[in-house]
């Protein structure tokens, strides 16, 4: 089972500062949702609309394949108690969908907390087998602590998109509750743990968090790397790790480019451009809380951790940096009757194109004419309608001329 790997990997990773620090490393590791777990919760509410039996019954086969799973990975005991949670959770989702179905309606609320659950059961699926396996260990629901503001429009988000982010930690908010929970009587545990012969590990739920008011909400899709990259930030981690499928981010999308291979090390600027524009090994928000704090992110294969994969950490040369570069070694050149070369380093056998990324689904929508230049408000305007549709804009291209705007939006859209 993949949720035993990953615990034996957490376990390993810890063991391993043991050779750096002399002691083991505390760990704390967000999760996601049993594979497809999520994509089955939303099937869950849409069926409601339609026929509350099927809703039920496919609500009912989600569980019991969580269920089954605890079983097999955890001791009797602890299966027990996270059986009983699983079930309380699947009548709290059996209530709000049958509002559902009484107003033919599904709010965008309703959506974020039914499908957050996928997170909450993984959390308490791994924590049970640690437990088993004799670790010191705590489940967190980041709901209880993680406070965000959203910034962007409501629901989920489109799956595997990099442009729909929409919400911002609160972080003060966030820090104060999340140090409250540490305070907890049954958290002493965690921190009385002798860290020369093991650490304690604190299982987070991904992708799910809480609005100042107390409604649950999410990180949209793709959001559980955010919840990482929040979560180290808070607790001053000196690395993170995203597990993966994959050696890391490579220069190209491998299923189409079969001669793709692994980059060795990234800047933060470059990983958030490659992830914008369609690499989905990472979402660019993820990267925001690493970079004031200089956090490193090692993005590494599960299924084959022997590799290094890709780090991802410090800062590109800025357009002022490179301008002032390239000022100062064309007046070098001048001065000694050379040619100017590129003032910017790279490493031995390091290509200064970082990586070729593609984005699906994207269409074109062109605004021309032979009046537009003399339209001072032209752009102002465009872009006031396309915010109020809630469309958002993935490139702007102007002609020199002034005669036209292209803008690429998604298909959907």
């Amino acid at each position: 089972e993949l949720y035993m790997e990953c615990a034996n990997l957490l376990r390993a990773e810890s063991a391993a500062a043991v050779n750096n620090f002399g002691s083991h490393a505390p760990t704390m590791a967000i999760v996601s949702a049993k594979g497809g777990v999520t994509d089955k919760l939303i099937q869950v509410v849409k069926a409601s609309l339609e026929d509350m039996d099927a809703a039920k019954e496919l609500l009912r086969t989600i569980a019991d394949e969580q269920m089954e799973v605890v079983r097999k990975i955890s001791s009797p005991e602890q299966s027990a108690i996270v059986e009983k949670l699983i079930q309380a959770d699947q009548a709290d989702i059996l209530n709000v969908v049958r509002a559902c179905s009484l107003m033919r309606f599904i709010p965008a609320a309703t959506m974020e907390l039914v499908t957050g659950y996928g997170e909450v059961w993984s959390a308490m699926t791994m924590h049970a087998y640690l437990l088993r396996e004799g670790v010191v260990a705590q489940w967190l629901d980041a709901r209880d602590v993680l406070v965000v503001e959203q910034t962007g429009g409501d629901g989920l988000g489109d799956k595997g998109s990099s442009n729909v982010m929409g919400v911002d930690p609160l972080w003060p908010e966030t820090a104060s509750r999340l140090v409250e929970w540490f305070k907890q009587p049954k958290m002493q545990e965690l921190t009385a743990v002798d860290c020369s012969d093991a650490a304690p590990i604190v299982i987070v739920t991904g992708f799910v968090a809480t609005t100042l008011a107390g409604t649950p909400t999410t990180l949209k899709r793709s959001g559980s790397d955010y919840s990482a990259t929040i979560f180290a930030r808070l607790m001053g981690a000196s690395k993170i790790t995203m597990w993966k499928n994959v050696n890391g981010v490579y220069t190209a999308d491998p299923r189409r480019v079969p001669e793709a291979f692994p980059i060795e090390s990234l800047k933060y600027d470059e990983a958030i451009e490659l992830a914008y524009f369609g690499a989905q090994v990472l979402h660019p928000s993820a990267m925001r809380p690493c970079i004031e704090n200089r956090i490193p992110i090692y993005v590494r294969n599960i299924f084959n951790p022997s590799h290094p994969g890709t780090v991802i950490q410090g800062r590109a040369c800025s357009l002022g940096d490179s301008k002032q570069r390239w000022s100062e070694e064309a007046a070098s050149a001048r001065k000694d009757n050379r040619k100017a070369v590129c003032p910017v380093i790279l490493g031995e056998g390091e290509s200064p194109i970082r990586g070729v990324t593609s984005v699906d689904n994207v269409a074109l929508l062109n605004i021309e004419g032979t009046g537009t230049s003399s339209v001072p408000d032209l752009t102002s305007r465009l872009f006031g309608t396309l915010e109020r549709a809630g469309v958002q804009v993935v490139m702007v291209t102007q002609a020199s001329s002034d005669s036209s705007i292209c803008l690429a939006v998604s298909e959907g859209d």
